[in-house]
């Protein structure tokens, strides 16, 4: 495949790019494309700022099979208080790349989130289950995926779930800065807690890459979860980093009100492979294999 890549610097791109590369598929990445306000245009010209129309972002998308979009604006704290960047980045945006992509007859791949399915069960979610979005962030997500699937009926929505991996020195490596916490914790002398009530799915960032572009090359489409198999509170999560890391501090259970957020996050992420399960693909990796692999490849010398 010819793959064309947004958010090609972030946690997943990067991913992507060496799956790609591994596939031996081309991936070239996109550049943002300008949104902004625009005056009212002169008749038979183009609206009066640098903001581009799907049209002519369709000329970049010309000639490849697949365009994945992985940019998004994942602070779901920040989301709460500029709703409007939130929408902006995550629904606008996706949606002018969904409208240029079928100009072009491209397909396209939208990476969501599992979180967006709300608080209506306490089992993993299957993809026919309802969406009810708790927060301004995953409802963004939400309106990004119906706009993706209302603009072409072969495009492709992954679902995932609380994604790590890549370089150490990434600012949103969640295993790298939670290994930080336990290490000051322990030189200090004191533990480190962890909220025992949200679970969610921990992905390595490899596992989800590897399968999105399977996915994309066997023409799979609508609404598919995918995410590693099992499932994990905040501090089951946390408790095997610490564990597995050798970092040598205790980690204790808490409730979510003990760390103050100001997005309303439903306590329930978890998902379940089902759709792909029920077409015959194979399992994903369990997230306690991957991330014992993670730890023992890329942050084997952190």
């Amino acid at each position: 495949m010819k793959l064309l890549l947004t958010g090609a610097g972030g946690l997943l791109g990067s991913a992507v790019i060496a799956a790609a590369a591994a596939r031996g598929d081309t991936c070239q990445a996109l550049a943002r494309p300008a949104l902004g306000a625009c005056s009212a245009p002169d008749p038979g010209h183009a609206p009066g700022c640098g903001a581009i129309t799907a049209a002519q972002l369709a000329e970049r998308l010309r000639g490849y099979d697949l365009l994945l979009h992985a940019a998004a604006n994942t602070n779901v704290e920040q989301c709460e208080t500029d709703p409007d960047g939130c929408y902006r980045d995550n629904f606008l945006l996706t949606e002018l790349l969904a409208q240029a992509a079928a100009i072009a007859g491209v397909r396209m791949l939208f990476v969501s989130s599992t979180g967006l399915y709300g608080t209506g069960s306490d089992a993993p979610y299957h993809e026919y289950d309802a969406a009810a979005p708790t927060t301004h962030h995953h409802r963004s997500k939400l309106l990004g995926e119906q706009a993706v699937l209302a603009a072409a009926r072969d495009n492709l929505v992954v679902r995932t779930g609380w994604l790590f991996g890549g370089a150490p020195a990434t600012a949103k490596n969640f295993v790298a800065r939670r290994i930080d916490e336990a290490r000051k914790a322990a030189a200090e002398g004191r533990h480190i807690e962890s909220n025992a009530e949200q679970r969610g799915v921990p992905c390595w960032n490899r596992d989800v890459a590897m399968r999105m572009l399977d996915l994309a090359a066997a023409g799979v489409t609508g609404v598919v979860n995918c995410v590693n198999s099992g499932n994990a509170s905040r501090y089951e999560y946390v408790r095997a980093v610490v564990e597995l890391s050798g970092a040598g501090v205790e980690v204790r259970p808490s409730s979510a009100a003990g760390f103050n957020r100001k997005a309303n996050v439903s306590p329930n992420e978890m998902a379940d492979n089902w759709k792909m399960r029920m077409l015959g693909w194979p399992d994903m990796p369990d997230w306690r294999a991957s991330l014992t692999t993670y730890l023992r490849t890329e942050l084997a010398d952190y």
